[in-house]
């Protein structure tokens, strides 16, 4: 029925819109639970000096707080780096394996240097390929009337304005020229067009 009210508009069948300090809250209890439905707790043993020093430590207790400084201790052999753990493709290993070899030689000088120079080596070196390949393409390749390719480099008009002399009128043919009209070779070419 046309007015029938008990079906109601839908509206009530939408969920709410989560506001925004909500969002935020739902994402900061995810970040800190770690996945988890509880929050993650410290097993501690007296963390604070005050603890430790206001009542005595019974023999319990600094065994327990003996134990836990000796578990954060970490053998030489952690932390372990397993391959299998972080798999990289083809692509990434082939374009990974100079900045790979950089890093095992830059080793001895430290570990933190091996890695900044594993990261900025290769980028470096990849850039100054780049603009010595844009420099080539600028000087030796340029675009003109005798191929297709090539960088074709042009500059903008300057502003006119209504009290400044306007500008010389171009020839129709002078649209997109490359350099043709200046050509030094092939000027005198027959055709079948041209009499004799």
């Amino acid at each position: 029925m046309a007015g029938d009210s008990s079906l109601g508009t839908g509206s009530e069948l939408e969920p709410a819109k989560e506001k925004k300090w909500q969002l935020e809250k739902r994402i900061k209890e995810q970040h800190i639970k770690r996945k988890s439905r509880f929050l993650p707790f410290s097993i501690e043993p007296m963390p604070y000096e005050r603890q430790r020093l206001a009542e005595p430590m019974t023999d319990e207790d600094r065994f327990l707080r003996k134990q836990w400084l000796k578990d954060q201790i970490l053998s030489p052999k952690e932390p372990r780096h397993v391959e299998a753990l972080e798999p990289r493709n083809i692509f990434r290993r082939i374009y990974g394996y100079p900045a790979d070899l950089i890093y095992k030689a830059l080793l001895p000088v430290g570990e933190t240097t091996a890695g900044v120079g594993r990261v900025l080596i290769p980028r470096l070196l990849l850039s100054c390929g780049v603009l010595y390949y844009w420099y080539y393409c600028i000087k030796y390749a340029p675009s003109d009337w005798t191929r297709l390719k090539g960088w074709y480099m042009y500059t903008t008009r300057q502003k006119a304005y209504t009290f400044d002399e306007r500008p010389p009128e171009k020839d129709h043919d002078d649209f997109f020229d490359k350099g043709f009209k200046t050509r030094t070779c092939l000027k005198d070419g027959k055709t079948s067009f041209v009499s004799h």
